[in-house]
């Protein structure tokens, strides 16, 4: 299964399958935001900046078996 082409929200880079990624997912309406691993911490302002949205964090690792 290959996933599309998407790029991170912090810096607008694209995440290649091989690197693990963040994926921030609001519960109301299901929006996805992906990060790089290293721009966690964007992902994690915008989760405390917004106290009246649920979101849900998720981290992909490369390993199958990590997941």
């Amino acid at each position: 299964m290959s996933r599309p082409r998407i790029k991170c929200a912090a810096c607008k880079k694209r995440i290649p399958d091989h690197e693990p990624d963040v994926m921030l997912r609001r519960l109301e309406g299901g929006v996805r935001r992906y990060y790089h691993t290293r721009c966690t911490g964007a992902a994690l302002k915008l989760v405390t900046g917004t106290p009246t949205a649920v979101w849900r964090m998720t981290v992909r690792h490369v390993e199958e078996m990590a997941n």
